[in-house]
């Protein structure tokens, strides 16, 4: 569901927005969630940091910082804050991206009962995280009220 969201934010961007790597940007939301691989199991680390590490080891390196900073408590920490459109692109994509396209809000509460040893920052990421899918919808011909159907 991930992709498919970058997928369609990617295709509807407007002519003016900032130039991003498409291809890059569509592979890491893919592949963003690697690090959770049951062939990791045991790692102490946070799957979005294993993510990043896997997508090195593969020689994705333009993937890397996409996947590293996805979490949705990455904007409370300014060593892995997305910075870039491409990795806010990846950001957004995924705290919209559940089983299906999700408003933010019920994105982020339902990974905060999957993962209550996140709920507060999860809780606090909620506004900046909102600030950030603001700034990526700036730059897509739709908005986050018409993800859904924009979605295939």
């Amino acid at each position: 569901m991930v992709g498919a969201i970058a997928e369609a934010l990617v295709a509807a961007r407007r002519g003016g927005a900032t130039k991003i790597d498409p291809a890059a940007v569509i592979l890491a939301a893919y592949l963003h969630d690697i690090g959770r691989s049951p062939l990791l199991g045991g790692d102490p680390r946070d799957h979005n940091i294993l993510s990043g590490l896997v997508l090195a080891a593969e020689g994705l390196d333009a993937c890397v910082e996409l996947a590293r900073r996805h979490a949705i408590y990455t904007v409370l920490d300014p060593e892995l804050a997305p910075r870039t459109g491409e990795e806010k692109l990846v950001y957004v994509a995924d705290r919209r991206g559940g089983q299906t396209v999700e408003s933010l809000e019920e994105r982020a509460r339902d990974t905060a009962r999957r993962n209550p040893k996140y709920a507060a920052e999860i809780e606090r990421a909620i506004p900046v995280a909102k600030a950030i899918e603001r700034e990526v919808f700036a730059d897509v011909q739709f908005g986050p009220d018409e993800l859904a159907v924009k979605v295939r």
